[in-house]
């Protein structure tokens, strides 16, 4: 088993080495088509223009730009360097559409415009969703029992003074009853590089899952409350750069756990009722996408440690450090090829409250696996079959959708991991301490946003055929 294991890690590292020597590549169509003097090697911005922000500030968008007015540009970099400010501006998921164009003033002097169509910033919601951890956990799992729905409402102001900040609200009920709200602005400071977030969340549980026999969660029902959990929490980010973010979050954690959950596993908690923590988690995020909501070109490295419990209440000691990279890279004939290799180490000896677990690999979207430790590692291969713009310049339903593109991706891919069991666990978790894997083919809708739906049908190492519906990204 050492053998195996050893050999995998090697080829993931030798992998990370081949993919890393690779640049990143624009996906984007070209700016514009604009005649250079040839004569002239460098050109300077007489002006930047934006246009269509009617929410936005000015200084929001400035903030996304490398470029200002004075700038002195070379020639031959200047459509890669403007590629880049229209990515930029994307992935603020601020604007449904973004155009930059080159208009030359003079023989070495150009004006760069900025046509912005803004998004629906208030986005009230009806909330009727599954409590299961995916649609093929509640289909088979729970023979796709309706009472398992949550239902609520919700609201969510994602630009809520024009400076990109966000506010959310939400509650929910049916399988659980839920209150949640938070604020979010990403720049405090002067020099826009300090964020702050503010958050709450209440959710009281008479359903619970207190175990898992053959990797299927186990759930009691009761007319009573069985956990109630108060979560307060504050977070600052710092932006070093344009890639690469920081953040500082501490949080509190009341948990009132119901002595019924203890009769039922005594392996659940501790004696104790009611239960306090402070956490304190420090992330840090390089994001090297071209496209954050479906990335085909770039990479992103994520690096993530918490503690909980500080020794203040005595309640938790707990540490989890998890790393997370991803490399996309574009091939020839609109082929793509992406990978991921993401490892978890958390501490062992831990109530089955506080239990980690895996359920990314696909494949194995039924099975829970538990355990305080795993490493897994994703492979899409991807060809683009279709994509088409279908323009609403006559329409005017909608006046913030211009254009709405389809693209249809065909995929194969294979997934592997390995998951570490805790010690504590039954004996009947026969996918801990092994290695697994499965493989497929799928399809991914890209629409509006470079929103994405996705359907995959998958073998999994215990040689049953899956098919699963998401959203979003492979990874």
């Amino acid at each position: 088993m050492i053998k195996i294991n050893l050999f995998y890690i090697l080829i993931i590292l030798f992998q990370i080495n081949v993919y890393s020597s690779f640049g990143i590549n624009d996906t984007l169509p070209n700016v514009n088509h604009i005649e250079l003097d040839p004569k002239t090697n460098f050109y300077f911005i007489s002006k930047i223009k934006i246009e269509g922000n009617k929410k936005t500030k000015k200084n929001i968008i400035i903030r996304e730009l490398s470029i200002n007015e004075g700038d002195k540009l070379n020639k031959s970099k200047i459509l890669e360097i403007i590629e880049e400010e229209k990515r930029k501006l994307i992935n603020t998921d601020l604007f449904n559409e973004v155009d930059l164009k080159i208009k030359i003033i003079d023989n070495n002097e150009i004006e760069i415009q900025i046509i912005l169509i803004e998004s629906l910033y208030v986005l009230p919601s009806i909330i009727f969703e599954l409590s299961d951890r995916n649609f093929n956990d509640w289909w088979e799992n729970f023979n796709h029992d309706l009472s398992r729905i949550n239902y609520g409402a919700g609201l969510l102001h994602y630009n809520l003074s024009g400076r990109a900040d966000e506010f959310e609200f939400s509650f929910r009920g049916g399988f659980i009853r839920e209150v949640y709200s938070s604020y979010y602005i990403p720049y405090i400071s002067k020099k826009q590089k300090g964020g702050l977030e503010l958050s709450f969340n209440l959710i009281d549980y008479d359903h619970l899952n207190y175990g898992i026999t053959n990797h299927v969660p186990i759930f009691y029902k009761s007319k009573n409350s069985l956990k109630k959990e108060i979560t307060t929490s504050i977070e600052y980010s710092h932006r070093e750069s344009f890639y690469n973010y920081h953040y500082f979050i501490i949080e509190h954690n009341n948990f009132k756990i119901n002595d019924t959950l203890k009769t039922l596993n005594d392996r659940y908690y501790l004696d104790k009722n009611m239960i306090n923590s402070i956490n304190v988690r420090y992330e840090f995020d390089r994001d090297f996408r071209d496209i954050k909501n479906y990335p085909l070109n770039g990479f992103r490295l994520n690096i993530q440690i918490k503690k909980n419990g500080l020794g203040i209440f005595d309640d938790i000691n707990k540490w989890k450090a998890k790393i997370y990279y991803s490399k996309y890279q574009s091939l020839k004939n609109k082929t793509y090829f992406s990978f991921n290799i993401s490892s978890l180490y958390s501490s062992e000896n831990q109530p089955f409250l506080l239990y980690e677990s895996l359920d990314k690999i696909r494949g194995f979207e039924k099975y829970l696996i538990n355990g305080y430790s795993y490493l897994t590692y994703r492979n899409t291969l991807k060809r683009n079959i279709f994509s088409k713009t279908y323009s609403r310049d006559n329409e005017k339903f909608v006046k913030r959708i211009k254009n709405i593109p389809l693209s249809l991706y065909f995929k194969i891919f294979y997934d592997s991991g390995y998951v570490w069991e805790y010690k504590n666990q039954n004996n009947n978790n026969f996918l801990n301490n092994k290695y697994i894997y499965s493989y497929g083919i799928g399809l991914d809708l890209v629409t509006i946003k470079n929103i994405s739906f996705s359907s995959e049908l998958s073998r999994n190492s215990l040689n049953e055929f899956n098919l699963s519906f998401n959203l979003g990204a492979d990874f």
